[in-house]
């Protein structure tokens, strides 16, 4: 084990964001420091009273584990401490290169998780009666303030249109509100957590507009008339969508459907690749070999076929990116891994066997000439790319060594 190790999570899932590096730090037998966000301070007391009642129930230390909130240099309180062990944060690119920063003064092993800009590829053949629905869900979600949220969908020319007229025809139909609040069956998509991003999905929006885009639904924050003070963004549709435009390069974390045409499977892997995000993705085939092939081009750190976001239901999986989207795992053995100090060891199998010198390079060596050819003949005997070649040094070595 590393020892103390410390996760700065995210707000979108307080929760999952939580529990996720606590069982890890655990199971790999750490302690563990969690920094929550500050928009989330109000159910991290109840998180934190389940999990230590779950260790002490279970036999350990309930003070394994600690929370704080705050801001920012409460943060940075943790990435700078020589105390931590190993830092796992999830957040944005920016602040996870502060965190690297902060970390390198001690030279502290980070595991970045930082957002995606994640694909999925529809080709002309995939099952649109399964396809649709599962893209909506991406989309749409937890008012799509995922990290492995469906950002930007490629549909092959065959279909776009029609798949245009689909979206169009749903996104219109999905209905924002309070799930908490409202009448049963009522709400698809409730509120942003920070309004501060309506500006910025506006001009991201607008940018993708003046270069060419259709914004066919939604595009602006959205005024609740039962919630007047509510944080909600109206369900968007923006098509005809390319790379030069803002919108394919930057996370929105907000629920904006942005569609884009491709031909073939270079143009869709060229297209996809502009952005240097490289979380998730999803490609949609009814080819099953196609899927593959195109699903392991794809420069991500995980990938669907036929699916979305399948991978992180298999906790068993490793998750993280590529790119700007972060390095490190964390989630199965190899985020299990990541909190292990990996130490090489050896020893000897039988307690009479000994690795002994041989006194021809015993030092000091009395004959560096005949030293040389001795360690040139070892070489030769244990790697020699015939049986029979090694036979000869091993008989060179017996006589060099009388």
């Amino acid at each position: 084990p590393r020892g103390v190790v410390s996760a700065l999570v995210s707000w979108n899932y307080p929760f999952h964001n939580t529990i996720g590096p606590v069982i890890s730090a655990i199971f790999s037998g750490n302690a563990i420091v969690v920094k929550a966000s500050e928009h989330v301070a109000w159910s991290m007391s109840y998180w934190e009273q389940m999990i230590k009642r779950a260790l002490n129930v279970c036999g350990h230390d309930p003070e394994l584990v600690q929370f704080v909130t705050g801001f920012a240099d409460i943060g940075n309180a943790l990435t700078s401490s020589p105390d931590i062990d190993h830092i796992t944060f999830i957040g944005s690119p920016e602040v996870g290169k502060l965190v690297m920063k902060s970390a390198s003064a001690n030279l502290t092993p980070v595991t970045l998780e930082l957002g995606g800009k994640d694909c999925a590829i529809v080709f002309s053949d995939a099952d649109l009666s399964q396809c649709i629905p599962v893209l909506m869900r991406g989309v749409i979600q937890n008012a799509s303030q995922n990290c492995i949220g469906i950002e930007r969908i490629l549909v092959q020319d065959k279909i776009y249109e029609r798949f245009v007229d689909e979206m169009a025809r749903r996104i219109k139909a999905v209905r924002v509100g309070s799930i908490l609040d409202d009448e049963p069956n009522q709400v698809d998509c409730g509120a942003m957590v920070l309004s501060n991003c309506f500006g910025r999905l506006e001009a991201l929006i607008a940018d993708a507009v003046a270069k060419g885009a259709r914004c066919m639904v939604g595009g602006h924050a959205y005024t609740h008339p039962k919630h007047p003070k509510g944080q909600y963004f109206e369900p968007t549709l923006l098509v005809d969508v390319t790379p030069e435009m803002d919108i394919t390069r930057n996370e929105t974390f907000g629920p904006i459907m942005v569609l884009m045409k491709f031909a073939d499977e270079q143009d869709a892997l060229n297209k996809v690749h502009s952005s240097p995000y490289g979380l998730g993705s999803s490609v949609f085939s009814g080819d099953r070999a196609r899927g593959s092939r195109v699903a392991l081009k794809l420069r991500t750190g995980m990938t669907n076929v036929n699916d979305f976001g399948v991978n992180y239901i298999c906790q068993s999986l490793p998750f993280g990116g590529v790119g700007i989207s972060g390095f490190g795992r964390f989630a199965g053995p190899e985020g299990l891994r990541a909190l292990c100090v990996e130490k090489a060891f050896t020893e000897d199998r039988l307690p009479f066997v000994k690795t002994p010198i041989p006194p021809i390079v015993d030092y000091p060596i009395q004959n560096t000439e005949k030293g040389y050819q001795f360690t040139q003949q070892i070489v030769a005997f244990a790697y020699s790319e015939t049986w029979w070649d090694s036979i000869k040094a091993g008989l060179r070595l017996g006589k060099i060594s009388m």
